[in-house]
Parts: C-alpha cells; sequence; structure tokens
C-alpha cells in the first residue's frame, strides 16, 4: 500500500503541474517552440525545470524499485526493461495524463494473459497487438471504445455528457 501512497501522491503533483500556468506553458512550448518563445516564454528555463522534475520521479521510481524488491542490479537498464516502458507509452498514449496508468495496467494484463496462454512467444502477441494499434490507430480505437462506453452508460441510466465534462475538466484528455 506503501506505493501506491506514493504513486496516487505523485499523480496527483502531476496532474496539479499539469493544470498549471506551468503546465500549460509547458504545452505551448510542446506545440511550438518558436511562438511559445515570441510570447515570452522562458523555453530553456521550462525545458530544464520539467527535466528536473522527471529526474526527480524517476528518483522516486528506483527508490520504490529498491525498496519493494530488496534488490538492486544492473537489469534495470536492459533493453527489455526500456522496450517494455516504450511499449507501455505507445498502448496508453503519450498525450493523456491517465496513459501511463492505462497502459501498464493493459501491458501488465497482455502479458499475463499472453504467457498463460504461451510462455514462450508471449512477446510476439505483444508486438502483433502492438502492429494492430498502429494499423489500426488509437483514434478509430478511441471512438470505438465511446461507442462502447455510451451504449453501456445508456443500458445504465448514465450520462455521458458529464461524464465526459468531468473528465476534460481532471485532465483526462489532452
Amino acid at each position: 500500500f506503501y506505493s501506491f501512497a506514493i504513486l496516487f501522491l505523485m499523480f496527483v503533483l502531476t496532474r496539479s503541474i499539469t493544470n498549471s500556468p506551468f503546465g500549460l506553458s509547458l504545452r505551448s512550448i510542446r506545440d511550438n517552440p518558436l511562438r511559445a518563445a515570441a510570447i515570452g516564454i522562458p523555453v530553456s528555463r521550462r525545458l530544464v525545470a520539467i527535466y528536473t522534475i522527471a529526474a526527480a520521479y524517476a528518483g522516486v521510481a528506483g527508490a520504490l524499485l529498491a525498496q519493494t524488491t530488496q534488490f538492486v542490479s544492473l537489469d534495470v537498464f536492459d533493453f527489455a526493461r526500456s522496450a517494455d516502458v516504450l511499449l507501455v507509452l505507445i498502448i496508453g498514449g503519450t498525450g493523456y495524463l491517465y496513459g501511463g496508468l492505462l497502459g501498464a495496467v493493459a501491458f501488465k494484463v497482455m502479458q499475463d494473459a499472453f504467457a498463460a496462454i504461451t510462455p514462450q512467444h508471449w512477446q510476439f502477441w505483444i508486438g502483433f497487438v502492438l502492429v494492430a494499434l498502429v494499423l489500426v490507430r488509437r483514434d478509430r480505437l478511441a471512438r470505438l471504445g465511446r461507442r462502447g462506453l455510451s451504449l453501456v452508460a445508456e443500458r445504465v441510466g448514465l450520462d455521458i455528457g458529464k461524464l465526459g465534462a468531468s473528465l476534460r475538466s481532471s485532465g483526462a484528455e489532452p
């Protein structure tokens, strides 16, 4: 529960940074750094600040990993671990605050499910899902997901408009 509490605190901090004027200036830098500099945003200082914050997050993650596994080795720098992190980001989406969490959950569920079916070839099936994601494009999957969510909500009796407004105000969408 300790790791989940730290994850929650870091997530709340990330959400507050994202919705602050600092976060808005970072979005502006991401979209068009020249325009951001032209309107007076100190691009270099903001980038140094956000990379410092990202390094602090990585330090907290490393400390939690060392604390929970009670072992530290160079395997954390292995290519397979880096590829797993990239897959999590691709599955979850890079422009969404909840994308990393959803991508990590989806990756672990797929990893466990595919390893139960074919223990030697689970990476092939995750690669197959990745290729399908790239070919189908995430926007079509998002539309399909929204359609499915609206059908379920219609049967349950929820108002999707209110749910969407609350998600947008919470920073769930870019």
